[in-house]
């Protein structure tokens, strides 16, 4: 397990001098309406009492509160009490990452585990959790082996990790290196006849930063309060803006795979991004046709440095690389997990509200911040609101998607909002679009819920100011009118729909964990994850009883 203060208690993360918030404590919002009353008998007699006497107790305790007022606070209590104390999140975010096989979109091992969510959900009483088809049907990859080794001028085994849809070597090859700076078109004409029988190494020396000790960082409130005072969302403008740039750069990655293999190369070397984690993720071959190119690594940056050095010195350097791989060709469409508690209000019951995260993930590491713990948060959610038997007005649905990391489109959710709501490329709306209060994503590794972004709908503050306001003691309540983007609840913003991502404290996610061979469940943090249950199941069941629909930003 990996040390360092980054695994000390909640209350040690930041300097003494500069916390983010105090120790979690999950009583708090009735200790505050009523702090005569103790409030940890109250909480027993929750959860053990049938509702008459639940009624009593609240009246007892806080007399002055109106019916909906009581009802709200009754199960956010209730809430609080069966997430922080009979939490099951971390067993079921480490089931979906440590003790599951690779999870690469659309493969085996992501339809392995897939079934294993949805046979925990029904386990936990939710007979509806499902497999629901998203629209395409294409081979996945599986990994079988690789291997990397320095030949000459002498032997050394190479830390690196092949990138997923990388074709399979036909046996070992052994060939000199040559080194090219490609990040262009304009820089592949130079190259013409001069890689066959090479393995191109592709970047530059990238010096190594001074150790930092600051690999660990949660929000602190003057950040947080920076976020909320802004007046201008920011970028990306539009779902388009976020999605269009990274279909370009997809297009130029098939163009020089393209070119490489046209041109003879027998592999290709990358350093990683990381200056000594390895991170590694592949050509996004899914779910489109596979490229082609060459068998593809990635290596640790000072050990691709010191390739470079050797070539540069005048001593030629040799690799020795295989890999095995196979491809599983499509048995049906794509697919993600759904599953739901059913609305009981006879006019707003067939209305839904929506939270999720993406299943699959690259598979360097096992995929447990990357998005094994939101998927985790959601599940946990479900269960908590079914536990509680609480009657949402409106339907509660989750979705764990397929195919984030791999398209150019978010291609499981996109999926589901082309099959459900509408197509933002043609602008046609579905029945369903009007009947979708809002989508909750949660994909920023496994750090607290601080907040959440507006994505620019300023019609949104007043209600979720309101709603995150008895979180405050969780650090929880703060609304900004920025955007983000990169993740699925961009899908939903592209058709006009409500779509929120949750501002959660970054940890070492960037600075470790993400897309690296370090996304294990050693980075999980378990108090965040039950802290972050919580904070989602209180927000989707608040909207759920609203009497309207979450508002929707002007078009």
């Amino acid at each position: 397990m990996p040390g360092g203060d980054s695994y000390l208690p909640l209350h040690r993360d930041v300097p003494r001098d500069d916390r983010a918030s105090q120790p979690l404590n999950p009583l708090s919002p009735l200790q505050r309406q009523s702090p005569a009353v103790p409030v940890a008998p109250l909480l027993r007699l929750l959860a053990s009492r049938p509702a008459p006497l639940v009624v009593i107790a609240l009246l007892i305790a806080a007399p002055r509160l109106s019916a909906q007022a009581l009802t709200d606070t009754t199960a956010l209590a209730r809430i609080r009490d069966e997430g922080f104390r009979h939490s099951q999140v971390l067993e079921t975010a480490l089931g979906l990452s440590d003790l599951s096989p690779p999870r690469l979109a659309g493969s085996p091992g992501y339809l392995q585990t897939a079934r294993w969510a949805i046979r925990r959900l029904q386990q936990w009483g939710i007979p509806n959790a499902r497999f629901e088809g998203w629209g395409k049907a294409t081979a996945s990859w599986v990994l079988d082996g690789y291997q990397l080794e320095m030949k000459s001028p002498w032997y050394l085994h190479l830390t690196a990790f092949p990138r997923a849809w990388s074709p399979p070597t036909a046996g070992t090859i052994r060939a000199p290196i040559v080194v090219v700076h490609v990040r262009a078109d304009s820089d592949l004409a130079a190259l013409h006849g001069k890689l066959r029988g090479r393995i191109v190494l592709n970047g530059t020396l990238q010096p190594i930063a001074p150790p930092d000790s600051n690999l660990v960082h949660r929000f602190t409130d003057h950040e947080l309060d920076s976020l909320a005072v802004l007046t201008d969302a920011g970028a990306p403008g539009t779902a388009a803006a976020d999605m269009e740039p990274w279909i370009a750069t997809l297009a130029w990655r098939r163009r020089w795979a393209t070119f490489l293999r046209r041109e003879g190369a027998v592999g290709l070397i990358e350093s990683s991004e990381g200056d000594v984690l390895l991170r590694a993720d592949g050509w996004e071959n899914y779910p489109r046709a596979a490229w082609g190119g060459v068998p593809s690594f990635v290596i640790v940056r000072p050990e691709f440095n010191r390739l470079l050095r050797l070539q540069a010195a005048g001593q030629p350097v040799r690799l020795s690389l295989s890999l095995a791989a196979h491809t599983i060709p499509p048995t049906s469409e794509g697919r993600n997990v759904i599953a739901e508690l059913p609305g009981t209000d006879s006019t707003l019951g067939a209305q839904v509200v929506m939270l999720g995260g993406h299943l699959d993930s690259w598979i360097a590491g096992s995929g447990a911040t990357d998005n094994a713990a939101g998927c985790a948060v959601v599940m946990e959610v479900l269960r908590i609101l079914h536990d509680l038997q609480l009657q949402p007005r409106r339907t509660i649905r989750i979705a764990l998607w397929d195919a984030e990391e791999t398209s150019d489109d978010y291609a499981g959710s996109m999926g589901y909002v082309k099959r459900h709501f509408g197509d933002w490329t043609t602008g046609s709306r579905l029945p369903e679009h009007a009947g979708l209060s809002a989508y909750f994503n949660l994909d920023n590794g496994s750090g607290r819920i601080r907040g959440i972004y507006l994505q620019g709908n300023a019609a949104a503050r007043p209600l979720f100011a309101s709603i995150l306001a008895p979180l405050a003691d969780l650090g929880a309540d703060h609304v900004t009118l920025a955007r983000t983007g990169e993740t699925d609840h961009v899908s939903f913003w592209s058709v006009g729909l409500p779509g929120f991502q949750f501002i959660q404290d970054p940890l070492d996610y960037e600075s470790r964990s993400h897309h690296s061979s370090f996304d294990v469940g050693d980075y999980l943090r378990e108090d965040d994850l039950r802290q972050a249950a919580v904070v989602m199941a209180t927000v989707v069941y608040r909207v759920a009883m609203q009497d309207a629909l979450v508002p929707r930003a002007a078009p």
